[in-house]
């Protein structure tokens, strides 16, 4: 099927369910113009942005579509993409946290994504500051690209000018063009916990969009596990400890989490000083040790 065929569907305010039913029936795209409407300019956007083949487009039943986000009930349509889209034998790992940790909390998140990443975990992000940029940097100094999942179009200045995204695998369920605003956020926060097999919590406040993040994971069956050190500060780890109160369970290091999850833990990561380390997130130096 054509793409613009595809990407008119995908504009018609319909559920996936009945979008993907639109498709077996093979519309013709006059047919979807007329359905369209004055909403066929977006389609023209839309075709005008996937034309350099700078990024990319997938849609609901084919087989590029993510296993994962296939389980909820309503998962996006379509998908925009530059990189790669994650694959079934990926052990997604989504990564929630504050936007305004203290000092330890992105520490905490950069020494727990350079381990986890080296241990052969892809890293489900999102392209906001904070708790998920110092994932990022972890993901960029080991050269593992890691999937982020945006709150905004492909085209936004949000995104084009984060260069931390040059070097990931960068998803947006929305059109190329589409503003960051709060209710895609939380849609983002959907997607990228239904992405990944499991979600761990850093620092989360009472209210905050982690800890809406930690929800969506557990409305769309997901485990969710809370990292100790995120629970130290009275007020960055109050939304951690109303998810160990919800039952959530906890973990020191990232072995003891891959060892519940019986995920490889080959690779243990050091705070070392600067004379024997390759890896350094502000005054903190790592190094990493193969078995």
């Amino acid at each position: 099927m054509k793409l613009s065929v595809l990407l008119a569907i995908s504009l018609l305010r319909l559920s996936t369910a009945e979008k993907l039913h639109l498709v077996r029936q093979d519309p013709s795209l006059p047919s979807l113009l007329r359905r369209l409407g004055n909403d066929r300019t977006r389609l023209h956007r839309m075709l005008s942005f996937l034309s350099d083949e700078k990024a990319k487009a997938c849609f609901f039943g084919m087989s590029c579509y993510p296993a994962t986000l296939a389980q909820l009930e309503n998962p996006p349509f379509r998908l925009l993409y530059t990189g790669e889209l994650p694959q079934p034998s990926d052990h997604l790992l989504t990564l929630c946290g504050t936007r305004y940790p203290d000092g330890l909390g992105s520490r905490l998140s950069y020494a727990f994504a350079l381990e986890a990443s080296a241990n052969g975990c892809a890293l489900v992000t999102s392209n906001s500051r904070g708790s998920d940029r110092a994932a990022l940097y972890a993901c960029l100094d080991l050269g593992t690209p890691g999937y982020v999942v945006c709150d905004a179009g492909l085209a936004t200045k949000r995104i084009q000018a984060n260069s931390l995204l040059t070097h990931a695998n960068v998803i947006s369920p929305f059109e190329p063009d589409d503003q960051a605003i709060p209710f895609r956020c939380l849609a983002r926060n959907v997607v990228s916990t239904a992405l990944g097999l499991v979600t761990v919590v850093l620092q989360a406040p009472l209210h905050s969009g982690a800890l809406a993040c930690a929800t969506a994971a557990l409305d769309a069956g997901r485990d969710v596990y809370v990292h100790e050190q995120a629970l130290q500060s009275p007020t960055l780890g109050e939304g951690g400890l109303a998810l160990v109160g919800m039952g959530c369970p906890t973990f020191s290091c990232y072995a003891e989490l891959a060892c519940s999850l019986d995920w490889s833990s080959s690779v243990q990561l050091r705070q070392t000083s600067s004379s024997d380390a390759l890896y350094r997130f502000g005054s903190a130096w790592y190094s990493l040790e193969y078995d």
